[in-house]
């Protein structure tokens, strides 16, 4: 085929625009069509089943949280939900050292206590459920607070009432040591140069303690003399076989009433002896003596030396 021939051919086979669009059989047959295809999503709600109540297992949403409401109420909580186990805590609580046995139990109700809930109450749903047990924990709260709110001033004005006795009691310390001495040595040349011949020389001897005062002869010292007797007597089972008492009771001339206020002479074969280290020492208090440990004690309260004397017992023995 010569050249002249294809270019007429060619152009024969050709169609303008115009003339394609005026064809409708071409656009029938040429025609594209176009489809969308929409493609739906599914969404998967997935629902638990309510199973409460029925003594199946519970949704892992529930049994996973740990029951406060069983740690703090546990007996109590129990008996609710009828886990009479949980009434072994109390018990635990009064054998020695139980209560550490019984805090583990608490905690280990604690982790199950979701689960025997939910096996045990019909429950609405999960919230429902969640509600009801937060509810133990606002009672927990509720009853503590109350409590608190109770006690707390009782503890307050307990204390303060310990601390006023605590401050009596150091005033009255105070006021013996004031009154009292401490324990004291009997000098050594009071047994180095008292005499077998002077009056009082025996107790430097005595196997026994000595409760030992030197007062003038008048009512008042007689109803002192007859006190500390009766109270002696009240301990004589402890006291009898190793004290003595030995009221140095002075008649005195004139119109004195104080054996501090007049001069006692005491007759001693050396310069020094055992009299005049008791006149000069016993005249203005009552001196318990320990012959044997050479040391005294001076209380100026009658009333104090019985008391003196039951420690001292003990402290000397």
């Amino acid at each position: 085929m010569s050249n002249e021939d294809f270019s007429s051919n060619k152009q024969n086979d050709e169609t303008s625009i115009e003339d394609f669009l005026k064809d409708e059989e071409s656009i029938k047959l040429d025609k594209i069509k176009v489809t969308n295809k929409n493609q739906e999503k599914k969404v998967y709600i997935e629902k638990h089943e309510n199973n409460s109540g029925m003594g199946d297992i519970a949704p892992y949403s529930i049994s996973r949280h740990f029951n406060w409401g069983t740690f703090l109420f546990n007996w109590i909580w129990g008996i609710k939900y009828k886990k009479f186990t949980l009434l072994l805590i109390p018990l635990l609580c009064i054998i020695p050292y139980g209560f550490i046995a019984a805090i583990i139990f608490a905690f280990i109700a604690g982790t199950k206590g979701n689960q025997w809930a939910w096996e045990e109450i019909q429950y609405k749903n999960e919230a429902d459920f969640h509600m009801a047990q937060k509810a133990w924990v606002k009672a927990w709260f509720i009853i503590a607070g109350t409590v608190l709110v109770i006690t707390l001033p009782i503890l307050l004005f307990s204390h303060s009432e310990k601390k006023a006795k605590e401050n009596i009691s150091m005033l009255n310390k105070d006021y013996y040591s004031i009154i009292s001495t401490s324990e004291l040595k009997i000098p050594q040349e009071i047994f180095d140069k008292t005499d077998t011949e002077d009056h009082n020389a025996n107790l430097l001897l005595s196997n026994k303690y000595i409760i030992y005062w030197l007062r003038p002869k008048n009512e008042r010292t007689l109803e002192t003399k007859k006190f500390i007797e009766e109270e002696f007597n009240k301990n004589k089972d402890k006291l009898k076989d190793k004290f003595i008492l030995y009221p140095d009771i002075k008649e005195i001339k004139g119109s004195s009433d104080e054996i501090v206020d007049i001069d006692i002479e005491a007759s001693c074969i050396n310069d020094v002896c055992i009299d005049k280290w008791l006149y000069k020492t016993c005249k203005t208090g009552y001196c318990i003596i320990n012959p044997k440990n050479k040391v005294y004690y001076k209380t100026r309260d009658k009333a104090n030396v019985i008391p003196k004397a039951m420690s001292l017992l003990n402290k000397w023995e």
